[in-house]
């Protein structure tokens, strides 16, 4: 629906407008180094250090731990239609987080940069080549038999369906083979030293060939994995039900099945947790956020999330669009920290420069200035723009976001530029923001997807043709570069490539970033076995667990 802001909004939001000091960036170091992961000795530049741990450790449940049997979960806004990594509405936040639970990688990220086996037990590569050498004892939930034939088939499925959420993962694969019923080779197109970043992402799975060949228009067949758990029910935007996998090949999950409910109505959520109908829940409103956390019987779990929030430009769009001087004028008009104290309270970090380039993602370049808020630049730089007075529409979803864009609304519309506010479901948004050079939408506030690994966040989010390009980003320059860093091992080199990949960015303003969000994931005291990442879809639930012996009596089942 379109959206004008009403004056009873201008008035609350007027009160709620307070001075926020802009805190410091992050920055890492990048010297190469030599991992060691199951059996495999192989050299690559390293992942960044951060300021916030990338990957929270998961916490041990005490001795004697009274484990429950089951645990409900809420979701973010997502509303979960299907999990599959072949369509795009499986390609959610939640859908990510399930996956994880239900489907196997050939390896896994244990810490920034350091790559643990799953399905592979070993592994040698010259970063073009992958040889993995594979478990014997896997099977997937409906009994068949996993071997190197499995992931060869499903690569050749998804290179024949371009732009599926796995494509990111396999598209760059020349040629995949079963040297031994238990040896996969992968070979690329080109040399990519942050391939084993990639492996490690949800979507590096391959699914069962027998469950697609039986029913391929049933979307059910793409829960058939070798993971923990599995899928036993699915009621689209209402609940995805799972249970234990007794026949897993690894150590078996402390908790025996689990519900995650799809709750669009935030204070539904927060009314969840307190009578004790769910016990951890990944999105409450920042004020219910302060509440819980000051009530001794809840715990919060917070995590500044890598990818920044903006203001996005189409840039396959319009002349307006397009036009680098309407840009700055709304960089220039815009004040960050304001939107990010309304949009989340406390629970932000305003922009502190002028980078859009994730906190935790190698190479930030810090130190390029912050926009200043100037409603006088920003009204000389419209009056050199193509910009007309048409109304311009800015697409958003989720809470958050949502009041942010009612407050860019009126701050864009004090400088001369009048915005209509477009709001969606996340599932409306994810579908309408997917790379499109041919769609004519406008802006949008959301966030952008950034990788912790440079080359990931250039081919994720800024290459032409991935569905997560939610900018319709296109310049063949920085494409070339992305193409250099994947070959390149030098690490003053990659650094180079990166921080001129930041410089043009800068230059051309294809986003605005306003915060990043702290992100604070409430659930009741006992909850713990989860790994937090400042990459929201990399959040691992596999372990978790629910000690009875840590909540107080009314919460428990």
């Amino acid at each position: 629906m379109k959206k004008r802001i009403p004056l009873l909004s201008i008035l609350l939001m007027s009160l709620l407008l307070f001075s926020v000091a802009a805190c410091g960036g992050g920055g890492q170091t990048t010297t190469p180094t030599t991992t060691t992961s199951g059996g495999a000795t192989t050299t690559q530049p390293s992942a960044p250090t951060n300021v916030i741990d990338r990957v929270v450790e998961a916490s041990v449940a005490a001795e004697g731990a009274n484990f429950a049997d089951h645990i409900d979960i809420i979701n973010d806004a997502s509303q979960v239609t299907m999990i599959s990594p072949m369509l795009p509405a499986g390609s959610g936040h939640p859908q990510a987080l399930i996956s994880r639970m239900i489907y196997d990688r050939l390896i896994y990220e244990s810490f920034p940069g350091v790559f643990e086996p799953e399905l592979a037990t070993r592994w040698e590569t010259d970063f073009k080549t992958f040889t993995f050498y594979l478990r014997n004892d896997v099977y997937y939930h409906n009994g068949d038999h996993f071997t190197a034939e499995d992931f060869v088939w499903f690569i050749g499925l998804v290179q024949e369906n371009p732009g599926v959420p796995a494509w990111r993962t396999w598209s760059t694969v020349e040629s995949a083979r079963a040297i031994e019923p238990y040896v996969l080779e992968i070979v690329l197109n080109e040399m990519d030293t942050d391939y084993l970043f990639t492996l490690a992402g949800h979507a590096a799975t391959a699914l069962n060939r027998r469950a697609y060949e039986e029913n391929p228009d049933d979307p059910s067949w793409a829960w058939v994995g070798t993971g923990p758990y599995k899928i036993i029910g699915l009621e689209p935007n209402n609940y995805v039900a799972l249970e234990r996998n007794d026949n897993f090949w690894g150590e078996a999950p402390p908790t025996k099945t689990v519900t995650w409910w799809s709750i669009p109505e935030m204070a539904t959520r927060t009314v969840m947790l307190q009578n004790g109908q769910a016990q951890l829940c990944f999105a409450v409103t920042p004020e219910d956020l302060d509440m819980l956390d000051d009530h001794p019987d809840y715990q919060i779990f917070p995590v500044r999330l890598n990818p920044p929030i903006v203001i996005g430009f189409n840039n396959h769009g319009d002349e307006i669009m397009m036009c680098p001087n309407f840009r700055r004028a709304v960089a220039h008009a815009i004040k960050v920290d304001d939107i990010a104290t309304v949009a989340y309270g406390r629970w932000q970090e305003p922009a502190w420069d002028g980078n859009f380039w994730g906190p935790d993602t190698q190479y930030r370049r810090e130190g390029l200035p912050k926009w200043e808020h100037n409603p006088d630049l920003a009204r000389e730089y419209l009056a050199k723009s193509v910009y007309d007075g048409r109304p311009i529409q800015m697409a958003t979803s989720f809470v958050h976001n949502i009041r942010a864009s009612e407050l860019v609304q009126l701050q864009l519309a004090d400088v001369g530029i009048d915005i209509d506010i477009l709001v969606t479901d996340a599932t409306g948004f994810t579908e309408m923001h997917v790379w499109n050079p041919d769609s004519d939408r406008q802006m949008h506030l959301f966030a952008i997807g950034m990788s912790p690994t440079a080359s990931g966040a250039l081919r994720s989010a800024f290459t032409p043709g991935f569905t997560s390009n939610r900018l319709n980003y296109d310049n063949p320059y920085v494409v070339e570069l992305a193409r250099e860093l994947s070959v390149t091992i030098d690490e003053n080199r990659r650094r180079d490539i990166v921080h001129e990949v930041q410089d043009i960015f800068y230059e051309e303003v294809p986003a605005i970033v306003i915060y990043w969000r702290i992100n604070g994931y409430p659930a009741v005291n006992g909850i713990g076995g989860i790994k937090f990442s400042s990459d929201s879809f990399a959040f691992n639930l596999r372990n978790v667990y629910w000690d009875l012996n840590e909540t107080p009596a009314n919460l428990r089942p």
